[in-house]
């Protein structure tokens, strides 16, 4: 019963999330972007929480520095004058510098400042390319065809691997850090994933070796995104890292597989697929 009630909720939670992103992706570039900005701002604060950071001031420095790799990335696809990404993570290290500086604990310092850091890269790195995708114009990849591609094939990949799981799951893939993913989920997950890139490639006519290595490499990735997660939440001993989402969880446990399948199909358009 719980199952089930768990499970409506997910699906509930799927339709309406569907309908809204579906409105905001063609609504337009700067809609999209300050979407992408909303999303970022509240992935970063589930992470603050896990941090157990308590300065408001910290949390808005680690939110704006995420908001700023992703207006920049905004800009670059806008053909915007913008920053390079090396003067943008110099003014980011800095400012978190001189906030421990400030702050400064000898045992904690340069803990503290990885994990912030680190935080701001994840997050605002990841998600970043979402804006990227959007707005890219390569090939076949053109009127915002390549971010629906990541967000149906992520989110197959997570589906296939959930039910067939369910169905079929005996062995656990990482027993230590996430015991309810199984090894025929993964393979579920994988295939069903795998399929629908092949398919979608025949019948567009782009068929070929590379999409053939994308089709499967791609959830395999999104499954080292959705692991990625797990291993954080178990470093911090958290179960979700929110509740926002009903039936999902967090911002970050919607989106874990694709901060790891935006850049990764990205880059692989722009060097082999477009």
């Amino acid at each position: 019963m719980m199952v089930i009630i768990v499970l409506k909720k997910r699906i509930i939670s799927a339709i309406i999330g569907i309908l809204l992103l579906i409105f905001l992706v063609f609504a337009g570039s700067l809609p999209f972007f300050i979407t992408v900005s909303i999303i970022t701002i509240l992935a970063v604060r589930e992470y603050s929480r896990m941090l157990k950071v308590k300065s408001k001031l910290l949390g808005s420095i680690l939110a704006a520095s995420a908001v700023l790799i992703v207006f920049n990335v905004y800009l670059i696809s806008n053909n915007y004058n913008y920053l390079p990404s090396g003067i943008i993570f110099f003014i980011i290290t800095f400012i978190l510098y001189l906030y421990n500086l400030y702050n400064y604990r000898e045992e904690e310092f340069i803990k503290n400042l990885s994990h912030q850091l680190f935080s701001v890269i994840y997050i605002g790195g990841g998600l970043s390319f979402a804006v990227f995708l959007r707005d890219i114009n390569r090939g076949i990849f053109i009127n915002t065809s390549a971010l629906w591609l990541v967000l149906i094939a992520t989110w197959l990949t997570d589906s296939g691997a959930y039910f067939v799981g369910k169905k079929f799951g005996k062995k656990a893939m990482a027993p230590v850090i996430s015991p309810n993913k199984t090894v025929a989920g993964a393979v579920g997950g994988i295939f069903t994933t795998a399929i629908f890139i092949i398919f979608v490639s025949i019948f567009l006519e782009v068929f070929n070796i590379y999409y053939f290595i994308f089709a499967f490499l791609f959830p395999a990735v999104a499954i080292m995104g959705d692991l990625f997660e797990s291993c954080i939440k178990r470093s911090f001993k958290v179960k979700d890292t929110g509740t926002i989402i009903p039936g999902h969880g967090g911002i970050l446990d919607r989106f874990d597989s694709f901060i790891f399948t935006a850049p990764f199909t990205y880059y692989f358009i722009i060097l082999l697929l477009g």
